[in-house]
Protein backbone atom coordinates (compact mmCIF):
# COMPACT_ATOMS: atom_id res chain seq x y z
CA UNK A 1 0.00 0.00 0.00
CA UNK A 2 2.62 2.50 -1.44
CA UNK A 3 0.50 4.74 -3.31
CA UNK A 4 -1.86 7.56 -2.54
CA UNK A 5 -5.46 6.86 -1.30
CA UNK A 6 -7.64 6.70 -4.09
CA UNK A 7 -9.25 10.06 -5.76
CA UNK A 8 -12.54 11.35 -4.58
CA UNK A 9 -16.02 10.21 -5.69
CA UNK A 10 -17.70 12.37 -8.49
CA UNK A 11 -21.67 12.88 -6.85
CA UNK A 12 -24.62 13.78 -8.77
CA UNK A 13 -25.82 16.99 -8.63
CA UNK A 14 -27.42 17.66 -4.80
CA UNK A 15 -30.23 19.56 -6.15
CA UNK A 16 -33.91 18.00 -5.97
CA UNK A 17 -32.47 15.64 -3.27
CA UNK A 18 -34.37 14.15 -0.19
CA UNK A 19 -33.85 15.87 2.93
CA UNK A 20 -32.01 12.50 4.21
CA UNK A 21 -30.10 12.18 1.03
CA UNK A 22 -29.38 16.23 1.06
CA UNK A 23 -27.35 15.09 4.51
CA UNK A 24 -25.68 12.41 2.87
CA UNK A 25 -24.81 14.82 -0.23
CA UNK A 26 -23.44 17.67 2.96
CA UNK A 27 -21.48 14.74 4.57
CA UNK A 28 -20.42 13.68 1.69
CA UNK A 29 -18.67 17.53 0.24
CA UNK A 30 -17.19 17.40 3.56
CA UNK A 31 -14.94 13.94 3.23
CA UNK A 32 -14.73 13.73 -0.17
CA UNK A 33 -11.62 11.45 -0.49
CA UNK A 34 -13.57 9.34 1.99
CA UNK A 35 -16.34 6.68 1.89
CA UNK A 36 -19.17 7.69 3.97
CA UNK A 37 -20.96 5.05 6.26
CA UNK A 38 -23.86 7.25 6.73
CA UNK A 39 -26.05 5.41 10.26
CA UNK A 40 -29.20 4.81 9.80
CA UNK A 41 -30.57 2.70 12.12
CA UNK A 42 -28.68 -0.26 12.49
CA UNK A 43 -26.71 -0.23 9.65
CA UNK A 44 -24.16 1.84 8.09
CA UNK A 45 -25.00 2.84 4.48
CA UNK A 46 -23.33 3.83 1.79
CA UNK A 47 -24.61 5.62 -1.65
CA UNK A 48 -23.26 6.19 -5.40
CA UNK A 49 -20.19 5.73 -6.15
CA UNK A 50 -19.01 4.93 -2.25
CA UNK A 51 -21.70 2.29 -2.69
CA UNK A 52 -20.16 0.73 -5.93
CA UNK A 53 -16.16 0.82 -4.52
CA UNK A 54 -17.66 -0.45 -1.49
CA UNK A 55 -19.42 -3.62 -2.66
CA UNK A 56 -16.55 -4.47 -4.85
CA UNK A 57 -13.88 -4.08 -2.23
CA UNK A 58 -15.94 -6.33 0.73
CA UNK A 59 -17.61 -8.74 -1.63
CA UNK A 60 -21.43 -7.61 -0.44
CA UNK A 61 -24.57 -7.05 -2.61
CA UNK A 62 -24.60 -3.55 -4.14
CA UNK A 63 -28.63 -2.85 -4.64
CA UNK A 64 -30.49 0.65 -5.45
CA UNK A 65 -32.83 2.81 -2.72
CA UNK A 66 -35.00 5.41 -4.30
CA UNK A 67 -34.11 7.65 -6.97
CA UNK A 68 -32.08 10.58 -7.64
CA UNK A 69 -31.76 12.63 -10.52
CA UNK A 70 -34.27 10.30 -12.77
CA UNK A 71 -31.82 7.15 -11.76
CA UNK A 72 -31.72 4.51 -9.19
CA UNK A 73 -29.46 5.59 -6.22
CA UNK A 74 -26.69 1.97 -6.13
CA UNK A 75 -26.76 2.10 -2.20
CA UNK A 76 -24.49 -0.96 0.00
CA UNK A 77 -24.83 -1.55 3.81
CA UNK A 78 -23.05 -2.81 6.59
CA UNK A 79 -24.34 -4.02 10.18
CA UNK A 80 -23.29 -1.23 12.48
CA UNK A 81 -22.14 -4.59 14.83
CA UNK A 82 -20.67 -6.05 12.72
CA UNK A 83 -19.20 -2.81 10.84
CA UNK A 84 -15.35 -3.15 12.34
CA UNK A 85 -14.41 -6.04 10.25
CA UNK A 86 -15.65 -4.24 7.13
CA UNK A 87 -13.55 -1.28 8.37
CA UNK A 88 -10.49 -3.75 8.37
CA UNK A 89 -10.78 -4.79 4.81
CA UNK A 90 -11.44 -1.30 3.56
CA UNK A 91 -8.78 0.36 5.24
CA UNK A 92 -6.62 -2.71 3.81
CA UNK A 93 -7.78 -1.83 0.61
CA UNK A 94 -6.26 1.91 0.95
CA UNK A 95 -9.73 3.39 1.70
CA UNK A 96 -10.00 6.18 4.25
CA UNK A 97 -13.54 5.56 5.63
CA UNK A 98 -16.00 8.87 8.03
CA UNK A 99 -18.30 7.51 9.61
CA UNK A 100 -21.35 9.90 10.40
CA UNK A 101 -23.61 8.81 13.02
CA UNK A 102 -26.49 9.71 14.10
CA UNK A 103 -26.11 12.13 16.95
CA UNK A 104 -30.03 11.68 18.32
CA UNK A 105 -32.81 9.21 18.92
CA UNK A 106 -35.10 9.33 16.40
CA UNK A 107 -37.94 10.01 18.39
CA UNK A 108 -36.04 13.37 19.58
CA UNK A 109 -36.52 14.16 15.77
CA UNK A 110 -39.92 13.38 15.71
CA UNK A 111 -40.54 16.20 18.65
CA UNK A 112 -39.75 18.92 15.70
CA UNK A 113 -42.13 17.40 13.41
CA UNK A 114 -43.08 14.30 11.66
CA UNK A 115 -40.13 15.11 8.63
CA UNK A 116 -38.00 16.52 10.74
CA UNK A 117 -34.14 14.13 9.56
CA UNK A 118 -32.16 12.67 12.67
CA UNK A 119 -29.29 14.73 13.08
CA UNK A 120 -25.95 13.18 11.93
CA UNK A 121 -22.39 13.86 11.97
CA UNK A 122 -19.19 12.98 11.06
CA UNK A 123 -17.43 11.35 14.50
CA UNK A 124 -14.09 10.24 13.08
CA UNK A 125 -12.96 9.59 9.63
CA UNK A 126 -10.78 6.18 9.93
CA UNK A 127 -7.33 6.08 8.03
CA UNK A 128 -4.55 3.28 8.37
CA UNK A 129 -2.57 5.26 10.60
CA UNK A 130 -5.04 6.32 12.92
CA UNK A 131 -6.62 2.94 14.14
CA UNK A 132 -7.44 2.47 17.70
CA UNK A 133 -9.71 -0.80 17.91
CA UNK A 134 -7.83 -4.19 18.91
CA UNK A 135 -9.68 -5.33 15.98
CA UNK A 136 -8.13 -3.62 13.67
CA UNK A 137 -4.96 -3.49 14.88
CA UNK A 138 -1.42 -6.19 15.33
CA UNK A 139 -1.48 -6.57 18.81
CA UNK A 140 2.33 -7.02 18.67
CA UNK A 141 3.43 -4.85 15.82
CA UNK A 142 2.97 -0.39 16.06
CA UNK A 143 0.56 1.14 13.21
CA UNK A 144 2.80 4.37 13.37
CA UNK A 145 1.59 7.60 11.49
CA UNK A 146 4.19 9.12 10.12
CA UNK A 147 4.78 13.06 8.05
CA UNK A 148 7.83 13.92 6.25
CA UNK A 149 9.18 18.15 5.99
CA UNK A 150 11.47 19.45 4.32
CA UNK A 151 12.47 23.54 5.22
CA UNK A 152 15.05 25.44 2.99
CA UNK A 153 16.81 22.25 2.45
CA UNK A 154 16.61 20.17 5.98
CA UNK A 155 14.53 17.58 6.37
CA UNK A 156 12.19 15.78 9.02
CA UNK A 157 10.34 12.34 10.27
CA UNK A 158 7.79 12.90 12.39
CA UNK A 159 5.26 9.65 13.60
CA UNK A 160 2.67 9.03 15.85
CA UNK A 161 1.10 5.71 17.35
CA UNK A 162 -1.87 6.61 17.80
CA UNK A 163 -3.05 3.53 19.48
CA UNK A 164 -0.48 4.01 22.27
CA UNK A 165 -0.49 8.21 22.29
CA UNK A 166 3.57 7.56 21.35
CA UNK A 167 5.03 10.47 19.70
CA UNK A 168 8.70 11.07 18.27
CA UNK A 169 10.58 13.14 15.55
CA UNK A 170 14.24 13.57 14.49
CA UNK A 171 15.96 15.73 11.93
CA UNK A 172 17.83 14.34 9.46
CA UNK A 173 19.24 14.77 5.95
CA UNK A 174 17.24 14.74 2.95
CA UNK A 175 19.24 11.54 1.46
CA UNK A 176 18.38 9.51 4.49
CA UNK A 177 14.92 9.81 4.30
CA UNK A 178 14.44 6.50 3.07
CA UNK A 179 16.20 5.02 5.94
CA UNK A 180 14.17 6.65 8.42
CA UNK A 181 11.02 5.87 6.97
CA UNK A 182 11.98 2.46 6.34
CA UNK A 183 13.00 2.06 10.22
CA UNK A 184 9.40 3.22 10.90
CA UNK A 185 7.55 0.83 8.63
CA UNK A 186 4.58 3.24 8.98
CA UNK A 187 0.86 2.57 7.75
CA UNK A 188 0.70 5.90 6.51
CA UNK A 189 2.44 8.89 5.39
CA UNK A 190 1.88 12.54 5.30
CA UNK A 191 3.28 13.96 2.50
CA UNK A 192 3.13 17.85 1.27
CA UNK A 193 1.76 17.63 -2.10
CA UNK A 194 5.03 20.05 -3.07
CA UNK A 195 7.23 17.55 -2.51
CA UNK A 196 5.82 14.84 -5.27
CA UNK A 197 8.24 16.74 -7.71
CA UNK A 198 11.12 15.02 -6.26
CA UNK A 199 11.91 11.91 -7.75
CA UNK A 200 14.50 10.72 -4.75
CA UNK A 201 11.62 11.34 -2.46
CA UNK A 202 9.24 9.25 -4.05
CA UNK A 203 11.98 6.14 -4.36
CA UNK A 204 11.60 7.07 -0.73
CA UNK A 205 8.25 6.53 -0.29
CA UNK A 206 7.96 3.74 -2.27
CA UNK A 207 10.49 1.83 -0.61
CA UNK A 208 8.67 2.58 2.90
CA UNK A 209 5.64 1.25 1.98
CA UNK A 210 2.10 2.07 3.76
CA UNK A 211 -0.60 4.86 2.72
CA UNK A 212 0.69 7.75 1.08
CA UNK A 213 -1.81 11.20 1.77
CA UNK A 214 -1.11 14.09 0.26
CA UNK A 215 -1.70 16.83 1.90
CA UNK A 216 -1.72 21.20 1.18
CA UNK A 217 1.84 22.58 1.83
CA UNK A 218 0.09 25.23 3.66
CA UNK A 219 -0.30 22.94 6.24
CA UNK A 220 3.22 22.18 7.14
CA UNK A 221 4.43 26.34 6.65
CA UNK A 222 5.95 26.65 10.13
CA UNK A 223 3.69 29.13 11.50
CA UNK A 224 0.23 27.16 11.04
CA UNK A 225 2.26 23.94 11.84
CA UNK A 226 3.56 25.61 15.18
CA UNK A 227 -0.22 26.66 16.02
CA UNK A 228 -1.93 23.73 15.34
CA UNK A 229 0.87 21.63 17.44
CA UNK A 230 0.28 24.28 20.51
CA UNK A 231 -3.94 23.67 19.77
CA UNK A 232 -3.25 19.65 19.90
CA UNK A 233 -0.91 19.57 23.57
CA UNK A 234 -3.06 22.39 25.18
CA UNK A 235 0.31 24.32 25.02
CA UNK A 236 1.25 28.00 24.88
CA UNK A 237 4.71 27.44 23.76
CA UNK A 238 6.77 24.04 22.54
CA UNK A 239 9.97 25.37 24.81
CA UNK A 240 8.90 22.49 26.93
CA UNK A 241 9.69 20.42 23.89
CA UNK A 242 13.54 21.17 23.20
CA UNK A 243 14.76 23.09 20.10
CA UNK A 244 12.88 22.09 17.68
CA UNK A 245 13.85 22.86 14.32
CA UNK A 246 11.50 24.17 11.53
CA UNK A 247 11.12 20.80 9.25
CA UNK A 248 10.49 19.02 12.93
CA UNK A 249 7.49 21.50 13.77
CA UNK A 250 6.59 21.20 10.30
CA UNK A 251 6.40 17.22 9.84
CA UNK A 252 4.34 17.57 13.43
CA UNK A 253 1.99 19.86 12.23
CA UNK A 254 1.23 17.84 9.67
CA UNK A 255 0.66 15.08 12.12
CA UNK A 256 -1.97 17.90 14.39
CA UNK A 257 -3.70 18.82 11.05
CA UNK A 258 -4.10 15.24 9.91
CA UNK A 259 -5.39 14.35 13.56
CA UNK A 260 -7.95 17.54 13.64
CA UNK A 261 -9.76 16.17 10.67
CA UNK A 262 -9.88 12.67 11.37
CA UNK A 263 -10.62 12.42 15.06
CA UNK A 264 -13.41 15.10 14.77
CA UNK A 265 -12.12 17.80 17.19
CA UNK A 266 -11.32 14.63 19.88
CA UNK A 267 -7.94 15.42 21.51
CA UNK A 268 -5.97 12.05 22.26
CA UNK A 269 -3.15 11.49 24.80
CA UNK A 270 -0.07 12.11 23.43
CA UNK A 271 3.18 12.17 25.30
CA UNK A 272 5.59 14.82 24.37
CA UNK A 273 7.33 14.21 21.07
CA UNK A 274 10.81 12.62 21.90
CA UNK A 275 13.46 14.09 19.61
CA UNK A 276 16.30 11.84 18.43
CA UNK A 277 19.60 12.75 16.00
CA UNK A 278 20.45 11.05 12.93
CA UNK A 279 24.22 9.73 15.46
CA UNK A 280 22.00 7.82 17.92
CA UNK A 281 20.67 5.01 16.25
CA UNK A 282 22.11 3.09 12.83
CA UNK A 283 21.05 4.11 9.93
CA UNK A 284 19.93 0.67 7.44
CA UNK A 285 19.14 2.01 3.91
CA UNK A 286 15.44 -0.20 3.02
CA UNK A 287 17.57 -2.88 0.54
CA UNK A 288 19.60 -4.14 3.30
CA UNK A 289 16.96 -3.94 5.84
CA UNK A 290 15.09 -6.40 3.63
CA UNK A 291 17.98 -8.34 3.06
CA UNK A 292 18.84 -8.78 7.07
CA UNK A 293 15.11 -9.93 7.60
CA UNK A 294 15.38 -8.18 10.59
CA UNK A 295 11.86 -7.72 11.47
CA UNK A 296 10.09 -9.52 8.57
CA UNK A 297 11.18 -12.42 6.32
CA UNK A 298 11.74 -12.24 2.15
CA UNK A 299 8.46 -13.19 2.32
CA UNK A 300 6.90 -10.78 4.33
CA UNK A 301 6.32 -12.96 7.41
CA UNK A 302 7.29 -12.84 11.02
CA UNK A 303 8.71 -16.57 11.21
CA UNK A 304 11.91 -16.75 9.77
CA UNK A 305 12.85 -13.33 10.49
CA UNK A 306 15.36 -11.80 13.61
CA UNK A 307 12.29 -10.77 15.69
CA UNK A 308 10.44 -14.03 15.33
CA UNK A 309 13.44 -16.38 16.17
CA UNK A 310 14.03 -13.80 19.46
CA UNK A 311 10.77 -12.29 20.61
CA UNK A 312 10.01 -14.19 23.95
CA UNK A 313 8.33 -11.50 25.37
CA UNK A 314 5.30 -12.01 27.30
CA UNK A 315 3.03 -8.67 26.89
CA UNK A 316 1.45 -6.72 23.69
CA UNK A 317 3.75 -3.59 24.50
CA UNK A 318 7.04 -5.39 25.07
CA UNK A 319 7.05 -7.07 21.90
CA UNK A 320 6.37 -3.80 19.96
CA UNK A 321 8.99 -2.26 22.38
CA UNK A 322 11.59 -5.29 21.17
CA UNK A 323 10.84 -4.72 17.57
CA UNK A 324 11.24 -0.90 17.55
CA UNK A 325 14.66 -1.38 19.29
CA UNK A 326 15.85 -3.87 16.67
CA UNK A 327 14.67 -1.67 13.89
CA UNK A 328 16.82 1.44 15.16
CA UNK A 329 19.81 -0.43 16.82
CA UNK A 330 21.73 2.33 19.52
CA UNK A 331 25.10 3.51 18.23
CA UNK A 332 25.75 4.92 21.97
CA UNK A 333 28.25 2.85 23.83
CA UNK A 334 27.03 3.95 27.25
CA UNK A 335 23.54 3.67 26.12
CA UNK A 336 23.73 0.31 25.25
CA UNK A 337 25.72 -0.63 28.01
CA UNK A 338 22.77 0.46 30.68
CA UNK A 339 19.96 -2.22 28.34
CA UNK A 340 23.07 -5.12 28.50
CA UNK A 341 23.14 -3.97 32.47
CA UNK A 342 19.28 -4.57 32.93
CA UNK A 343 19.76 -8.10 30.49
CA UNK A 344 22.73 -9.24 32.75
CA UNK A 345 20.61 -8.38 36.26
CA UNK A 346 17.88 -11.21 34.60
CA UNK A 347 20.42 -13.67 33.47
CA UNK A 348 22.17 -13.97 36.80
CA UNK A 349 18.54 -13.85 38.73
CA UNK A 350 16.64 -16.27 37.38
CA UNK A 351 13.87 -16.30 40.10
CA UNK A 352 13.27 -12.52 40.14
CA UNK A 353 13.08 -12.88 36.18
CA UNK A 354 10.37 -16.29 36.34
CA UNK A 355 8.38 -14.02 38.80
CA UNK A 356 8.38 -10.93 36.58
CA UNK A 357 7.08 -12.97 33.56
CA UNK A 358 4.31 -14.73 35.98
CA UNK A 359 3.10 -11.05 37.32
CA UNK A 360 3.58 -9.39 33.84
CA UNK A 361 1.00 -12.48 32.25
CA UNK A 362 -1.81 -10.26 34.16
CA UNK A 363 -0.70 -6.49 32.51
CA UNK A 364 -3.38 -5.49 29.53
CA UNK A 365 -1.87 -3.24 26.69
CA UNK A 366 -2.92 -0.36 29.15
CA UNK A 367 -1.29 2.45 26.23
CA UNK A 368 -3.82 1.17 23.88
CA UNK A 369 -6.42 1.35 26.30
CA UNK A 370 -6.04 4.76 27.63
CA UNK A 371 -5.96 5.86 23.90
CA UNK A 372 -9.01 4.39 22.76
CA UNK A 373 -10.80 6.11 26.15
CA UNK A 374 -9.09 9.34 25.36
CA UNK A 375 -10.58 9.37 21.96
CA UNK A 376 -14.43 8.54 23.30
CA UNK A 377 -14.06 5.19 21.78
CA UNK A 378 -13.06 3.03 24.64
CA UNK A 379 -15.17 1.31 26.91
CA UNK A 380 -15.87 -0.55 30.71
CA UNK A 381 -13.07 -3.11 29.82
CA UNK A 382 -10.51 -0.85 28.71
CA UNK A 383 -11.05 1.09 32.49
CA UNK A 384 -10.80 -2.43 33.83
CA UNK A 385 -7.41 -2.78 31.66
CA UNK A 386 -6.16 -0.10 33.47
CA UNK A 387 -7.20 -1.05 36.59
CA UNK A 388 -5.91 -4.63 36.43
CA UNK A 389 -2.54 -3.17 34.95
CA UNK A 390 -1.86 -0.94 38.01
CA UNK A 391 -2.61 -3.54 39.96
CA UNK A 392 -0.11 -6.00 38.74
CA UNK A 393 2.32 -2.69 38.49
CA UNK A 394 1.99 -2.76 42.19
CA UNK A 395 3.11 -5.92 42.72
CA UNK A 396 5.87 -5.99 39.66
CA UNK A 397 7.46 -2.94 41.63
CA UNK A 398 7.11 -4.95 44.93
CA UNK A 399 9.45 -7.54 43.36
CA UNK A 400 12.20 -5.07 43.58
CA UNK A 401 10.88 -3.40 46.82
CA UNK A 402 13.52 -6.07 48.55
CA UNK A 403 16.01 -7.32 45.70
CA UNK A 404 18.59 -6.04 47.03
CA UNK A 405 20.23 -7.21 50.39
CA UNK A 406 23.73 -6.87 52.56
CA UNK A 407 25.50 -9.48 50.01
CA UNK A 408 23.26 -8.85 47.62
CA UNK A 409 23.82 -5.58 44.77
CA UNK A 410 21.05 -3.35 43.99
CA UNK A 411 18.84 -3.99 40.76
CA UNK A 412 20.54 -1.64 37.93
CA UNK A 413 19.01 1.58 37.67
CA UNK A 414 16.98 0.57 34.29
CA UNK A 415 15.37 -2.02 36.17
CA UNK A 416 15.02 0.34 39.36
CA UNK A 417 13.60 3.20 37.44
CA UNK A 418 11.02 0.86 35.50
CA UNK A 419 10.11 -0.34 38.73
CA UNK A 420 9.54 3.25 40.72
CA UNK A 421 7.29 4.03 37.64
CA UNK A 422 5.16 1.28 38.26
CA UNK A 423 4.22 2.02 41.79
CA UNK A 424 1.03 3.52 41.66
CA UNK A 425 1.56 4.40 45.77
CA UNK A 426 4.96 6.97 44.84
CA UNK A 427 2.24 8.81 42.10
CA UNK A 428 -0.49 10.42 44.23
CA UNK A 429 -2.90 10.66 41.01
CA UNK A 430 -2.06 6.98 39.72
CA UNK A 431 -3.29 6.05 43.59
CA UNK A 432 -6.20 7.84 43.40
CA UNK A 433 -6.86 6.68 40.01
CA UNK A 434 -6.44 2.93 40.86
CA UNK A 435 -8.51 3.58 44.11
CA UNK A 436 -11.33 4.89 42.27
CA UNK A 437 -11.38 2.28 39.57
CA UNK A 438 -10.69 -0.90 42.60
CA UNK A 439 -13.84 0.80 44.24
CA UNK A 440 -15.86 1.55 41.72
CA UNK A 441 -15.80 -0.76 38.72
CA UNK A 442 -17.63 -3.98 39.39
CA UNK A 443 -16.22 -7.82 37.80
CA UNK A 444 -17.88 -7.94 35.23
CA UNK A 445 -17.92 -5.15 32.40
CA UNK A 446 -19.57 -5.11 29.29
CA UNK A 447 -17.80 -4.09 26.08
CA UNK A 448 -20.04 -0.88 25.93
CA UNK A 449 -20.59 1.74 28.53
CA UNK A 450 -23.97 1.77 27.13
CA UNK A 451 -24.62 -1.84 28.35
CA UNK A 452 -24.54 -0.78 31.88
CA UNK A 453 -23.97 -2.95 35.12
CA UNK A 454 -20.42 -1.80 35.29
CA UNK A 455 -20.90 0.43 38.06
CA UNK A 456 -20.28 -1.99 41.72
CA UNK A 457 -23.10 -1.98 43.96
CA UNK A 458 -22.73 0.56 46.84
CA UNK A 459 -20.45 3.33 44.71
CA UNK A 460 -23.54 5.38 43.96
CA UNK A 461 -26.43 5.43 46.50
CA UNK A 462 -28.58 6.93 43.32
CA UNK A 463 -28.23 4.14 41.19
CA UNK A 464 -28.07 1.40 43.48
CA UNK A 465 -31.75 2.88 44.51
CA UNK A 466 -32.61 3.10 40.11
CA UNK A 467 -31.52 -0.67 40.62
CA UNK A 468 -33.52 -1.30 42.67
CA UNK A 469 -36.30 -0.35 41.26
CA UNK A 470 -35.59 -1.40 37.82
CA UNK A 471 -35.17 -4.86 39.15
CA UNK A 472 -37.51 -5.27 41.99
CA UNK A 473 -40.40 -3.27 41.20
CA UNK A 474 -42.60 -5.94 42.24
CA UNK A 475 -40.97 -6.41 45.49
CA UNK A 476 -41.16 -2.60 46.08
CA UNK A 477 -45.11 -2.22 44.69
CA UNK A 478 -45.89 -5.32 47.55
CA UNK A 479 -44.33 -3.70 49.91
CA UNK A 480 -45.96 -0.43 49.91
CA UNK A 481 -49.23 -2.56 49.11
CA UNK A 482 -48.98 -4.57 52.64
CA UNK A 483 -48.21 -1.48 54.43
CA UNK A 484 -51.09 1.12 52.74
CA UNK A 485 -53.61 -1.72 53.64
CA UNK A 486 -51.84 -1.86 57.12
CA UNK A 487 -51.99 1.98 57.66
CA UNK A 488 -55.86 2.38 56.27
CA UNK A 489 -57.15 -0.99 57.69
CA UNK A 490 -58.61 -1.62 54.24
CA UNK A 491 -58.16 -4.54 51.77
CA UNK A 492 -57.12 -3.34 48.67
CA UNK A 493 -54.66 -4.51 46.10
CA UNK A 494 -52.08 -2.14 44.08
CA UNK A 495 -52.37 -2.78 40.29
CA UNK A 496 -51.22 -1.66 36.66
CA UNK A 497 -52.50 -0.87 33.34
CA UNK A 498 -51.14 0.54 30.52
CA UNK A 499 -53.99 3.45 30.77
CA UNK A 500 -53.50 4.66 34.44
CA UNK A 501 -49.77 3.11 35.15
CA UNK A 502 -50.07 1.95 39.26
CA UNK A 503 -53.27 2.17 40.93
CA UNK A 504 -54.78 1.03 43.82
CA UNK A 505 -57.74 -0.89 43.74
CA UNK A 506 -60.88 -2.18 46.27
CA UNK A 507 -64.02 -2.93 46.17
CA UNK A 508 -66.52 -0.47 46.51
CA UNK A 509 -67.98 -1.43 49.80
CA UNK A 510 -64.44 -1.46 51.12
CA UNK A 511 -63.75 1.85 49.56
CA UNK A 512 -65.94 4.28 51.64
CA UNK A 513 -63.65 5.01 54.37
CA UNK A 514 -60.97 5.74 51.39
CA UNK A 515 -62.97 8.38 50.18
CA UNK A 516 -63.84 9.99 53.21
CA UNK A 517 -61.38 11.99 56.30
CA UNK A 518 -59.05 11.13 56.94
CA UNK A 519 -57.66 8.73 54.78
CA UNK A 520 -58.88 10.76 50.92
CA UNK A 521 -55.74 12.94 52.04
CA UNK A 522 -53.62 9.86 51.17
CA UNK A 523 -55.87 7.93 48.54
CA UNK A 524 -57.00 10.20 45.99
CA UNK A 525 -60.03 8.74 43.72
CA UNK A 526 -59.06 8.04 39.85
CA UNK A 527 -62.15 5.54 38.48
CA UNK A 528 -65.16 4.44 39.20
CA UNK A 529 -66.14 0.63 37.78
CA UNK A 530 -68.68 -1.40 38.29
CA UNK A 531 -67.65 -3.26 41.46
CA UNK A 532 -64.01 -1.57 41.92
CA UNK A 533 -62.88 1.62 43.01
CA UNK A 534 -59.68 2.79 42.04
CA UNK A 535 -57.47 5.47 43.58
CA UNK A 536 -53.84 6.50 43.51
CA UNK A 537 -51.84 8.37 46.27
CA UNK A 538 -48.68 10.89 46.14
CA UNK A 539 -46.16 8.17 46.99
CA UNK A 540 -47.87 5.76 44.27
CA UNK A 541 -47.76 8.13 41.41
CA UNK A 542 -44.43 9.70 42.11
CA UNK A 543 -43.58 5.17 42.71
CA UNK A 544 -45.05 4.91 39.25
CA UNK A 545 -42.68 7.34 37.57
CA UNK A 546 -39.63 6.16 38.63
CA UNK A 547 -40.53 2.67 37.73
CA UNK A 548 -40.93 3.47 34.10
CA UNK A 549 -37.74 5.73 34.45
CA UNK A 550 -35.45 3.68 36.45
CA UNK A 551 -33.90 2.23 33.92
CA UNK A 552 -33.34 4.87 31.51
CA UNK A 553 -31.77 6.61 35.10
CA UNK A 554 -29.94 4.00 36.00
CA UNK A 555 -28.04 3.79 32.64
CA UNK A 556 -27.58 7.52 32.22
CA UNK A 557 -26.02 7.31 35.90
CA UNK A 558 -23.57 4.58 34.81
CA UNK A 559 -22.92 6.40 31.59
CA UNK A 560 -22.18 9.93 33.90
CA UNK A 561 -19.44 7.74 35.88
CA UNK A 562 -17.69 6.47 32.99
CA UNK A 563 -17.64 9.72 31.86
CA UNK A 564 -16.21 11.08 35.32
CA UNK A 565 -13.79 7.93 35.41
CA UNK A 566 -12.90 8.62 31.62
CA UNK A 567 -11.73 12.34 32.21
CA UNK A 568 -9.65 11.34 34.88
CA UNK A 569 -8.21 8.58 33.19
CA UNK A 570 -7.52 11.88 30.42
CA UNK A 571 -5.77 13.91 33.49
CA UNK A 572 -3.73 10.68 34.87
CA UNK A 573 -2.80 10.10 31.00
CA UNK A 574 1.26 11.03 31.55
CA UNK A 575 1.55 8.66 34.79
CA UNK A 576 -0.12 6.04 33.06
CA UNK A 577 1.76 6.40 29.95
CA UNK A 578 4.90 6.48 32.31
CA UNK A 579 3.80 3.10 34.17
CA UNK A 580 3.14 1.89 30.67
CA UNK A 581 6.41 2.46 29.29
CA UNK A 582 8.01 0.97 32.25
CA UNK A 583 6.27 -2.08 32.10
CA UNK A 584 7.16 -2.75 28.18
CA UNK A 585 11.03 -1.88 28.96
CA UNK A 586 12.12 -5.29 31.52
CA UNK A 587 9.40 -7.16 29.77
CA UNK A 588 11.66 -7.22 26.23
Amino acid sequence: MNAPLPPASTLPDAAGATPVMAQFFETKARQPDALVFFRMGDFYELFFEDAEKASAALGITLTARGNHGGQPIPMCGVPVHAAEAYLAKLIRAGFKVAVCEQMEDPAEAKKRGSKSVVRRDVVRVVTPGTLTEDGLLDARGANRLAALAVRAGAAAVAAVELSTGEVECWAVARDSLASALAALGPSEILVPDRLFADEGLNAALRAAGGVVQPMPSALSEPAAAEARLKRLYGVETLDGFGTLTGAEISALGLIAAHLETTQAGKLPALTAPRRAGEADVMAIDPATRASLEIEKSLSGSRDGALLGAIDRTITAPGARLLAARLARPLLDPDAIGVRLDAIAWFLEHRSQRQRLREALRGLGDMARALSRLALGRGGPRDLGCLRDGLSVGGQIAALFADAAGPLEPAPPPEILTAAAALDSARHPRLAEFRRLLDEGLGTDLPLQARDGGFVAAGVRPELDQARALRDDSRRVILALEQRLAAESGVALKVRHNAVLGYFVETTAKAAEPLMTAPLNATFIHRQTLANQIRFTTVELAELDARIAQAAERALAIELATFEAWREVARETAAEIQAATEAAARPAD
